[in-house]
């Protein structure tokens, strides 16, 4: 039985959230320097793999699901790496901002089924 409850509607609706977020944090929450330069980068390079990545809300289906959890591999990791490397952690409020999203962007990765597509009506293990 498949244990990974997120399917790719689901992880397709939750990446758009995220998207918003990202876009509207610096506002949101007074980012600045390299923290709201980096939100909109997160932002963007999200934005494009949801919308040419094979799930419901796509406007371009070029990216098979499995393709795009192979892709947030590395990229999940980041959201607290670049941070940190830019110096941006040390706004206290970018600190709170990066280390919260990561945590939920983690959970939502952990979460995904990114095989979903490729069974049959998109039958459980």
């Amino acid at each position: 039985m498949n244990t990974q409850p997120i399917g790719p509607k689901a992880h397709g609706a939750i990446d758009y959230g995220f998207v918003t977020l990202q876009a509207l944090a610096p506002h949101l929450f007074g980012l600045k320097g390299s923290a709201k330069t980096l939100c909109y980068a997160f932002a963007g390079a999200q934005g494009l793999l949801n919308a040419f990545t094979d799930q419901p809300f796509a406007l371009k289906r070029l990216v098979s699901f499995r393709v795009h959890g192979q892709l947030e591999t590395p990229f999940v990791p980041s959201l607290l790496l670049l941070p940190w490397a830019t110096g941006a952690l040390r706004q206290r409020k970018a600190r709170r901002y990066f280390v919260s999203f990561f945590v939920v962007a983690l959970a939502n990765y952990l979460l995904t089924d990114y095989k979903a597509n490729e069974r049959p009506n998109g039958q459980k293990k």
